[in-house]
């Protein structure tokens, strides 16, 4: 059988979503580049001391040259005004940034840094600052990057790659001198966020469940810090208490065995897929079909991988394209 859902073509709202951003951001005045690297202009507010895991960011002045390596700290730079000298590869997208910025980037390209920090690459764009938030920056390679630079790392207590959207986009405004259009852009981002859980009170109280899977079978569900389920509960839907009660060993997913697929069962199930090319063998997957949820159709399989990659970001650039996107498939999906 395979898994009803409402699908979605891979571009069908990307020209929309992508105009409503830009405007709504363009009330933030922050402008585009003019070929430099890195455009946040000097202004009140500095210095600035930003708390790490590791110790603190001390920037004296609004920073010119920018690196960003937390693989979605591009999605707060870019709707400042700033543009990085370099990222980390984050996606399928050339340009290493997802369609919901790339306009943003106004025909410029910043150099695409791999997954593994690269110290000397790093160190060879001659960054003011590097914004590491959304990473898993070692101690290490802190200790090496700040003692070029200021480094904005991970936050106190936080898991790697699980920064709130909202600390994100407070730390890097921060770190920039943006704070008063940071905080345009977290209200603009709450209040798509309110919209569409006021407009959809049937999400209330559902039980979901985020699993990311492959070709091969292997099956890991999204935990409670994690971006894509802190987003999916402020839609007013839960975390099934079966994933909940997991031990993700402080985490971002855990692992399910096959022989665990029936505790991925909830209200409705959510899945992701490591790539493209995986889609059209999930969705022939015997263990997903064979789900109470999916018999009912209520699992939605996302085969829009710039969707999936929207969804994971949560961001406050991506969480408007994925609420654009997602939020049809949820309502036909929760019974």
């Amino acid at each position: 059988m395979t898994p009803t859902h409402n699908a979605i073509g891979r571009r069908s709202f990307l020209a929309g979503a992508t105009g409503l951003l830009a405007a709504g951001l363009a009330a933030c005045g922050a402008g585009g580049g003019s070929g430099s690297a890195g455009n946040a202009q000097s202004g009140p507010g500095f210095p600035v001391n930003i708390p790490n895991r590791y110790g603190t960011a001390e920037i004296g002045a609004a920073p010119k040259n920018v690196v960003s390596l937390g693989i979605t700290d591009h999605d707060v730079l870019l709707p400042l005004g700033v543009i990085p000298a370099g990222l980390t590869a984050w996606g399928p997208w050339d340009s290493g940034v997802g369609p919901w910025v790339e306009p943003m980037l106004g025909g410029q390209r910043p150099k695409v840094l791999g997954s593994e920090v690269d110290v000397e690459k790093v160190i060879a764009l001659q960054p003011d600052v590097m914004v590491a938030l959304q990473s898993a920056l070692t101690q290490e390679q802190y200790n090496r990057l700040a003692a070029f630079n200021p480094v904005v790392a991970q936050p106190p207590n936080s898991i790697d790659y699980g920064v709130n959207w909202r600390e994100q986009a407070e730390a890097i405004g921060k770190a920039v001198g943006k704070q008063a259009e940071v905080e345009e852009l977290i209200r603009q981002t709450q209040s798509r966020i309110d919209q569409t859980r006021e407009a959809n009170p049937k999400l209330r109280g559902k039980t979901h469940v985020t699993v990311r899977t492959d070709s091969k079978g292997t099956y890991a569900a999204y935990t409670k810090p994690d971006a894509r389920t802190a987003l999916l509960e402020q839609l007013g839907l839960k975390l099934s208490p079966e994933i909940e009660k997991l031990d993700a060993g402080g985490k971002f997913n855990v692992k399910i065995s096959k022989e665990q697929v029936g505790l991925l069962d909830a209200d409705v199930v959510i899945v992701t897929t490591a790539k493209p090319a995986d889609v059209d063998v999930v969705r022939n997957d015997p263990l997903l079909n064979n789900l109470p949820a999916t018999k009912r159709g209520s699992l939605v399989l996302l085969d829009d991988y710039d969707l999936t990659m929207a969804l994971g970001s949560a961001t406050v650039s991506s969480i408007p394209f994925t609420l654009d996107n997602l939020t049809p498939k949820l309502s036909a999906a929760v019974k």
